[in-house]
Order: C-alpha cells, then structure tokens, then sequence
C-alpha cells in the first residue's frame, strides 16, 4: 500500500512538473545567464606550490660534526610543525608585505573582468607619509579616465567617502585619506578604470597568512608542502620564494646568536686560562732558576714515565671540573637568565648536555615567539615556567656531576700517593718541581682544548649552509582552478531544476488551501462527493441554459445526476440545503444553478434564498424587489403566493429573502417557517435552499429540520484545509443532514471527460 502511494505521489509530481515546464525553462535560462556572466566577470585562478625540506641539525652542515653542531644549537631533530609556524609568522609575512609592495593591491577593468597587475602596473598611488604602517581601517580607490581628466573615488570607512575630478594625476589632492598622488607608469587612455585596496598592516598579514599553506607533507616527515590558489601566479611565485629566503636568513641569524654566545664564553674563559698558564709558566722557571734543575735524574724521570697515566686522567678530570664549574657560574647568573647557555663544551656528562640542548631550544623558540607577542601572553608565561624549572634542573645536574668528579679526582689522588710513598728517595726539590710542572701541564692542556673549540666555532660562523633546501621550486598549475566552465553549467542546471521544485515545495508548505485535486479533495473531507465544476470566466451567474453544451453545464448536469442518485429514497419533494464555511466559496451560484438544472427536467423547483443576512439570489437573477420572505416570516399577511416570484426558466421559481431583518435566528426557528416548506413541498418536486455559511453564523444549523439533504460547496484554492475538514465533524455531530460535497472553482485544463463522476458512499436515509 505504501509502495502504490508512493507511485502515486510520484507519478503526481511528474505530471506537476511536466505541467509547469516553461517555469523550469525560464529559471534554466536565469541561472545560465547568471552563470555566463559570472563566468565571464570572474579571473581565472591558478595554484601554485613549492616543496621545501627542513635539514636537521645533523645534516645541517657536513663539515662539522655532531659535536660541533651541538655546539652551535640545539641537540635534536627540529620540529616540522615549529618551523610551519616560523615560516608564516607575522614578522615573515610582514617583511614579504614590505618588500615586494604588496600592501595595496593593483586591478585593471578588462571587459567584464577586474585583472590584477603584478609586477608591472599602469600607475601606483602614493600615500601620506607612514600612512601605510599606521592605518587601521584601509582604504579602496576607484579610478576612471576620461577625455579631460579623471574621476577619483576614495573610500575609507563606511560612510567616510570623497569623490574628486583631477586634472593631472601626478599632483597631490586631498581627499579623506590625506594628500595622495599617484606615479605613472603609462599614459591613461579614455575608459581605462583602475580599483586599488590598501589593507592595514595587520589585516594584511591576516589574509596573506590565510591566503598561503604551508603543511608538512606526511606527520612525521621533515618536508613541508606551500600552496596557494590566485588570480596572479607572478605575485605567488615572488611570494613564496621571499618567504623562503626570509625563513632562511632568519634561521641563519638564529644560529650565529647562539655560535656567537658560544665564542663570548669561550673568549672570556681563554683569557682567564691564559692567564693562569702563564702563571704557572713562570713558577716553573723560577723554581729551575731557584734550585739550579736542569733535568731531572733518571729515576727522576722513570717517576714522570709512570705517572703519565695519572697525569692524563687527572687532566681530563680537572677539564670536566672546570667545564662545569664555568657552566654552573653562567647559569647561576642573573644577568644572563635570557642568554643561551654554551651547549656541549666537551662535558662528558650526556644528561646534562641534554638538559642544556633542551634549555636553549625552549629558550630560542621563547625568542621566536616574542618577535609578535606581549610579555603576558599566555604563552610567553608557559614558557618562562618551563624555563625556569630547567634552569633548576640544570643546576642540581651540575651539582651532581661535580660531587662525581671530586670523588674521582680523590681517588686518583690516592692512588698517586701511593705512587709517591714508593719514590720516596727522589729528592724533594725534585718531587716539587713535578706538582709545580704537573700544574703547568693541566692548564695548558685546558687551555688548548678551548682554544680548539674557539676554532670549530669560527668554522660555524663562517659557514652559511642554509636550513630549508628547495626540493621543488615556486611554479604554477597551467590549468585553472576556477572558473569551470562544466562545473558552472551543472551547478545552473542544477539550480534552475531545483529552484521551480522548491518553490512548489515550499508553495505546498504554506500553502493552507485545498487543491482542485478530486482525489485529495474527497480524502480529505471523507463524505460522499457530487462533482467538481469549473471556474465561471464569462462573469455570468448562470452556466446551465436549455440546449447548451458547455463544460460548466456538463458539470452540473453531472452534479445533479449524483444528487439525483444519492437521495435517500423514502424521501421525495427532497429539501437540498446548498452552504459553504464561508462567503465567496459560490454557494448561490451554485444553488442557482443546479435549481436551473433541475427545473430543466421538466421538475418543478423552487429556489428559497434563505441567507437573509446578506441574499444574493434577486442580484443573481435580476428579480424585482417584489416579494419579501422575511416579511412573510414576521407578518402573518403575507401567504405563499405573495413569495413566490416566477423566473426566465420554465419550471422555476424564487423566493428571495427580501430585506434584512434585525432578528434573523427568531425567524429561522419560527413555525410560520415549517409551514412554508410544507407547502413548497406539496407544490414543487425539490426545493433548493440557498443558505447561510455556517463558519460565519449558525443560521444553517437551524435549517437542519426542514432539509433532506446538504450541498456543502468547497471552493480550489480559497477554502482552508482546515475548514474542509470540517465538514465531516459536522456530519459526524448530525449538525447538518446527509452532506455530499461539490468542489468549486477547478481550473477547465484539470477537469476531464468523466473527471468529478463520483456516485458517493455511505448516504444515510433521513430519520
């Protein structure tokens, strides 16, 4: 069943459609033209792409080592998705703004297009000095060249706009943006526009940023992908490659901070070293002087053979020593808690040289992320806690491994006691000449190591191998994007479908008035259904004549065959009620016109205008005011015979209600009314009554003891769904009798042969 509904349901839409083709048609055309001229007005855009890769620390320079490196950075793999971050940060894509000009954007009108002109441009506007870092609302201008001079618009807010007819371009003018004048690259010819947008500095850095993408090719990958889609591939191409090579001089001036911090510790500590090597230098000379030594004796010397081992340890030990302690001095300093700690020194310890790498990297995004934001910022405050929390670490891990190596120093201090003991026959001045040498031979020892150092970070300096390498350089998709020409022929295909369909869809939503559809008609009321009839064009109130052949007299014809059919058969001389819920729904055309097609039978009947609030029968008839049957209810000197008024149609008569009465329900329940229709019906074989709208009074009700039956009329299109549901509650509540149903008003090309034959169902007889 719900599948034979559905058919039903779709074959009704197709029809619909089919029905209302020109529609589809006319918006199919709509859509197309708007769609040719977005076509046509719009320019075509491009994507262009460029490929880059972020070389690791490691990998960064193959002529140092990973020593070396460490010295110079930060330990470890840079994050792909940091460097995203760099690589389209404000300071980047300002400095991009900056230096290709591309603060204010340059169009040309050509036909229906506005093409935009990068590098080369026909003029280029000139603003009030630092009008371009120290605006905040923009501005657009609008250029027009004529025969004898040009037409400037200038708009900066809303409502702030000023319009100027210039005779030389080149000079200044004041509009509201200040004085401006513009340079000339070509002689302007007549009907060349120009449109020009300044962004402010900010606002233009937001939709660059927006503009461009930049995301790593894979997640772990350290190869980053930027894309973008424009109307002017050139600009994209600049743009792209001067982000690169800002990204890369300002990783380049990132890694000489921390090389050159490295050299400024090592300096400092050389000359100290410098100084203490010499000393000890000197101690020895004296001593030699002082004690006459020359070389020392062969015993002497077997002693120095076997401490050398001692010697080595003992000098690799006070390094480390002093490497940390210098360390530890540096990062106890106050001063230089914002400066980058001297990483990889040649500290042995690895947890401590990681602690280091971590310190600076965190310190160096730190200064990465202060170049755009405020001292407060939620981020800033994030990373100074981390901060300081390895700062802290740092210093307990140099704690530690100085506690380490002080118990290693005693220990080989010790065992060369021991040594010692055992040489005791060398003499003294011998056995002091070698502490004093010994501590000649460590300072030395630190001093050459650090002095190594000093060089390798030269050579770090001095390289310029830079971090990002170009795997696919900036170039453009020769095929565009957008517009497509199939894509915006579907998308107004599509819409000029649709369209027609969604206001049928949306008409039926708020549409509250029934159809002159039969079917859902007779669904929705659920009473027996005499017919449908057409709408009346000719402007008449009389459709059915003798011997015509119109459709509207078919119908009615049709009307009164299926009235004819459902009359209760104990009943003859039947009483037809003829209403309707309200005024307008053609309840007394069509009362008068199924009494003309009755009478027509050779039938006597009677038309008893019985809406005596506002009768309509006389104007319908063009009957004389002779007659009055509100009269006859009220007076008892009128009889029936004084009602009565005989019409143009054989078999016919009328009573019309006359004048309004100020009492009208007293009358309809007076006696003298049962008496009247007992007479109607002794003389006439049906007696049509043409009544009140019973949503309007309830006068009909009260007409419910003298009726046999009801012709309850809906009119298409004007009477409510909710008002034609009605109609069964008040058969169901016995208001009125025996309801059968006509639908008015249906349009002719829906009304076919044998279309409103309905015979009814379910009449009951009168009680």
């Amino acid at each position: 069943m719900a599948q034979e509904n559905q058919e039903i349901d779709i074959r009704k839409w197709v029809f619909r459609i089919l029905k209302n083709w020109y529609w589809f048609v006319l918006c199919c055309a709509l859509f197309g033209a708007l769609g040719v001229y977005y076509y046509f007005s719009h320019t075509y855009k491009f994507t262009v792409d460029a490929s880059l890769m972020i070389r690791s620390t490691d990998d960064s320079n193959g002529m140092l080592n990973a020593e070396i490196m460490s010295l110079i950075g930060v330990g470890g793999a840079k994050q792909t998705e940091d460097e995203v971050a760099i690589l389209t940060s404000r300071d980047i894509l300002h400095q991009v703004i900056k230096d290709l000009d591309l603060q204010t954007e340059y169009r040309k009108k050509d036909g229906l297009r506005w093409m935009g002109q990068y590098p080369h441009r026909d003029l280029t506007v000139v603003y009030p000095h630092m009008f371009l870092d120290t605006t905040t609302t923009g501005a657009k201008i609008e250029i027009k060249a004529r025969k004898n001079d040009y037409l400037v618009k200038v708009k900066r807010k809303r409502f702030q706009t000023s319009t100027h007819r210039v005779k030389d371009l080149t000079q200044p003018f004041n509009t509201c943006v200040g004085d401006i004048h513009f340079v000339l690259n070509k002689q302007l010819e007549k009907g060349d526009r120009y449109r020009l947008w300044t962004m402010p500095k900010l606002s233009a850095i937001n939709a660059y940023k927006t503009w461009i993408t930049a995301t790593p090719l894979k997640k772990e990958s350290n190869i980053i992908t930027i894309t973008t889609t424009t109307d002017m591939p050139r600009r994209a191409i600049d743009f792209i490659t001067k982000e690169i090579e800002l990204y890369n001089l300002d990783a380049l001036v990132d890694k000489n901070i921390m090389a050159t911090n490295t050299a400024s510790f090592i300096d400092e500590r050389l000359k100290l070293i410098e100084m203490e090597l010499s000393s000890a230098e000197n101690e020895v000379e004296q001593y030699k002087e002082k004690y006459g030594i020359v070389d020392l004796s062969s015993e002497a010397g077997l002693y120095l053979t076997e401490s050398t081992e001692y010697r080595k340890r003992a000098s690799e030990i006070e390094t480390q020593l002093n490497l940390v302690q210098y360390v530890g001095e540096f990062v106890a300093d106050e001063q230089k808690q914002n400066s980058l700690i001297p990483a990889n020194l040649g500290i042995s310890d690895v947890s401590l040289v990681e602690l280091i790498s971590e310190y600076n990297q965190l310190l160096l995004q730190r200064m990465r992320v202060q170049r755009t934001a405020t001292d407060d910022n939620p981020v800033i405050l994030q990373m100074n806690t981390q901060l300081t929390m390895l700062r802290e670490n740092i210093i307990t891990s140099i704690n530690s491994v100085r506690n380490s190596l002080n118990i290693s120093k005693k220990d080989l201090e010790s065992r060369f006691s021991q040594v010692e003991n055992q040489r005791g026959d060398i003499p003294s001045q011998e056995r002091e000449y070698i502490k004093v040498e010994r501590q000649r031979q460590l300072k030395e020892a630190l001093y050459l190591y650090l002095y190594e150092k000093r060089e390798e970070n030269a050579l770090t300096l001095a390289s310029s191998v830079v971090p990002a390498k170009i795997i696919a350089a900036p170039q453009m998709n020769p095929i565009p994007v957008s517009p497509k020409f199939k894509m915006i022929a579907l998308v107004c295909l599509f819409l000029g479908c649709c369209f027609p369909i969604g206001a049928m869809i949306l008409y039926d939503i708020f549409n509250n008035k029934i159809s002159d559809n039969t079917a859902e008609y007779e669904e929705l009321v659920g009473l027996p259904f005499g017919g449908v009839l057409v709408q009346n064009h000719h402007g008449g109130h009389i459709s059915v004549r003798d011997g015509e052949n119109s459709a509207s007299a078919e119908l009615f014809r049709s009307l009164r065959s299926n009235i004819r059919f459902v009359t209760p058969s104990d009943v003859t001389n039947p009483v037809i009620l003829v209403t309707s819920s309200i005024n307008g729904e053609g309840k007394s055309y069509v009362a008068t016109n199924l009494a003309i097609s009755l009478s027509l039978l050779n039938k006597k009947v009677a038309l008893v205008g019985l809406d005596i609030r506002k009768p309509m029968l006389a104007k319908y008839l063009n009957l004389p005011s002779k007659g009055c049957l509100t009269s006859y209810l009220s007076d008892n000197a009128y009889s029936v015979d004084d009602l009565i008024l005989p019409s143009e149609f054989k078999n016919l008569d009328i009573l019309p209600a006359g004048i309004i009465p100020p009492n009208p329900s007293e009358l309809l329940q007076s006696q003298r009314l049962d008496e009247l229709f007992v007479e109607l019906r002794k003389r006439y074989d049906y007696v049509i009554v043409d009544s009140a709208p019973v949503a309007m009074v309830s006068d009909t009700f009260l007409l419910h003891r003298i009726a046999d039956m009801t012709v309850f009329v809906s009119r298409a299109n004007y009477t409510t769904i909710e008002m034609a549901k009605g109609i069964q509650q008040l058969s169901e509540a016995d208001r009125l009798p025996n309801i059968i149903t006509v639908l008015n008003g249906a349009k002719a090309a829906n009304v076919g042969y044998g279309y409103g034959y309905g015979y009814g169902h379910g009449i009951k007889g009168k009680k």
